[in-house]
């Protein structure tokens, strides 16, 4: 059996943006395949008929596809036609061909009908130019060749001002807008400094929730209103309350948030009915409602919520799981929970769902589910890795007071004779979870000799409030749980060398793994990604920033350091004497380059080996879709670093 090679990720397809047309008759999806020529992506959109099942491509070879099901057809984006301030649309037809739609003079997200004359517009604006879309075309060039003047200079007069994977952000507002289908005129219905977070439609209104700010964004959102025959937006409710998801469901206003009162700003929503100012408790639970199953084969746009005529479905992470439950307005239900996680999706308006999965150890396929009857519908994906040893994970419990869940992975051609080295791999968020899913960089450390070994420690999602709980706690019941799971690892598999253990993890495993390395000399070496080292420099400048002391509950949010600073790693740096690999990138924002390079410097000097790989124009994705080279080049840096000291 042949071993899963470093860069057969060239060779994976991740799927996305699966969407069913408004007959029903169509679902449509995107597959993703590595361009290495231009060190990028390329992207094909297939369509599947649901009454033979039968798999077609429509467009192969875009740069991006994104594409909308509107009522006259399938409107995709024109991503080759350039114009500062527009974006172009084209008309697609059943067999690939596309003709010239319209433009507008909008930074589109997202574009759906209204009604018969108008669409609704997601949009991206700038309060330097809020009503840019009324300028005559003399105007905005005049607009652009002030901005051109002042490019070599970046002012700040908001916060967040950057954020990841978008750059930078000060004064960017996502605004509504109604555009005629007749001459494709767009008109604002949102004010100029309100941030639209969510929004739906039901006749003739739009719900909508986001933050009203002029220099600082807060945490907690309001709800508002448009009403088409007032010609105006109405705010309904104010208080504070995070909101996550907001719908329309038979003629109720639902929202999907939490007030913070009980578990924190971390909570998980509740579904309430939005009744004459007051929020009414719908459904209580204790879901995240996004897929927190991490893995790094997927690229593309996903959904986590989704209607049909009857009713919503959304996306959680249950336990280990990524499953989807059904809202009826009284109860959730599980329509969809396989060994694995239902990545995104669609429903028709019988209820079939079509799903992007990636069960039984599988990279993703599109399946359809009715009644709980899975048939998988595609094999895009299913060649890459036959005849590869792809390591089952084995499942260990932590027995404790809130049970900790974990896997193994074997080594490929394992020998229960010999002796092996291992890689401890620690998770995100830490309101993710790691499942028993396909990993690539676990199963090319599985192929090279490694025990790999994984688990979702207290903090982690997919187990309720209490188990997710982190406040004023980092660094202790996490850790904790971490080495308890190492030490019940070591005990079950003798074959593990425990001389020759390394760890790893990013963001916030690169935190924990930071952490670590302060507290234990146990492990021979260590890879830290996209990390944070100190809380204090992380709170004044990442995009996350003062969410942060926000979801501890320090009692001052704005006089905390010396909180931040006792769960810092940095804090314990002169502990280090353990040789760590850092990987960053100049673009991320989320755990900025900063927190790389001050852990970096005092281990340097301290005489620890050391080393410091740093990606120029990578952000805080850059293991799940970076640039294809560097996804590449950031796994041999990682492998090889701990194969000199676990193999050396």
């Amino acid at each position: 059996m042949k071993e899963i090679k470093r860069d057969l990720i060239f060779k994976y397809r991740p799927l996305s943006n699966i969407q069913i047309s408004k007959d029903d008759k169509k679902v449509y999806f995107v597959s993703t395949s590595a361009d290495l020529k231009n060190n990028d992506y390329t992207q094909d959109l297939w369509s599947i008929d649901t009454a033979s099942n039968e798999v077609t491509g429509l467009v192969k070879g875009m740069k991006r596809v994104d594409y909308f099901l509107l009522n006259k057809g399938i409107l995709v984006r024109d991503t080759d036609k350039k114009k500062e301030g527009y974006t172009f649309f084209n008309w697609l037809n059943e067999k690939g061909k596309t003709v010239k739609a319209f433009s507008l003079p909008l930074d589109v997200n997202s574009i759906r009908d209204f009604n018969s004359a108008y669409y609704l517009v997601a949009a991206t604006t700038n309060r330097s130019c809020p009503n840019f879309h009324e300028l005559d075309e003399k105007a905005q060039k005049a607009y652009f060749k002030a901005r051109k003047k002042d490019e070599d200079y970046v002012v700040f007069d908001e916060y967040p001002f950057v954020y990841n994977g978008a750059g930078i952000i000060n004064g960017n507002r996502t605004s509504l807008f109604l555009v005629s289908k007749k001459n494709f005129k767009a008109k604002r219905i949102t004010s100029e400094t309100l941030d639209v977070e969510n929004f739906d439609v039901d006749g003739e209104k739009i719900l909508m929730s986001g933050v009203d700010f002029e220099h600082f964004k807060g945490k907690w959102s309001a709800v508002y209103e448009y009403d088409h025959k007032e010609k105006k937006v109405v705010k309904l409710y104010d208080d504070k309350m995070e909101v996550y998801r907001i719908f329309y469901h038979k003629g109720n206003r639902i929202v999907l948030g939490t007030f913070a009162k009980e578990w924190g700003a971390i909570e998980s929503g509740k579904f309430y009915c939005l009744k004459d100012g007051k929020m009414e408790l719908a459904i209580d639970c204790e879901y995240s409602f996004y897929n927190a199953v991490l893995s790094d084969v997927r690229y593309g746009k996903t959904r986590s919520l989704v209607k049909n005529k009857d009713d919503v479905y959304l996306l959680t992470c249950a336990k280990n799981q990524t499953i989807i439950v059904r809202y009826d307005g009284d109860r959730l239900t599980t329509v969809f929970e396989q060994n694995g996680t239902a990545d995104d999706f669609c429903v028709s308006d019988d209820g079939t769902i079509y799903s992007i999965a990636m069960l039984d150890m599988k990279l993703e396929e599109v399946y359809k589910v009715t009644d709980n009857k899975v048939d998988q519908l595609t094999t895009l994906n299913q060649d890459v890795v036959a005849g590869r040893y792809v390591a089952k994970p084995e499942e260990l419990v932590l027995e404790k007071p809130m049970e900790v869940y974990g896997w193994v992975l074997k080594p490929k051609d394992y020998d229960p004779s010999k002796k092996y080295p291992a890689i401890l791999d620690i998770h995100g968020g830490p309101r993710c979870a790691y499942g028993p899913i396909f990993m690539h960089e676990m199963q090319i450390w599985a192929s090279e000799g490694y025990f790999v070994f994984f688990c979702n420690p207290r903090g982690s999602d997919g187990r309720g409030n209490a188990f997710g709980d982190l406040r004023r706690k980092y660094g202790t019941i996490d850790y904790e749980d971490i080495m308890d799971f190492t030490d019940l690892v070591l005990e079950k598999y003798p074959q593990i060398d425990k001389e020759r253990l390394g760890v790893t993890g990013g963001s916030y495993g690169g935190y924990m793994t930071n952490w670590i390395v302060g507290h234990t000399d146990r492990f021979k070496a260590a890879a830290t990604q996209r990390s944070i080292s100190n809380w204090i420099t992380e709170v004044t400048i990442s995009d996350y920033g003062i969410d942060f002391p926000i979801e501890m509950e320090f009692d001052d949010v704005t006089h905390c350091e010396k909180e931040l600073w006792d769960c810092s790693p940095l804090k314990y740096v002169n502990n280090v004497k353990t040789p760590i690999l850092f990987i960053h990138s100049t673009e991320d924002y989320r755990c900025t380059l900063p927190e790389a390079l001050q852990f970096y410097t005092p281990i340097r000097i301290n005489g620890i080996d050391t080393k410091l790989v740093i990606f120029k124009g990578e952000n805080h994705e850059l293991s799940r879709n970076g640039k294809p080279l560097h996804r590449l080049k950031r796994l041999d840096e990682i492998t090889d670093w701990l194969s000199k000291y676990l193999k050396g």
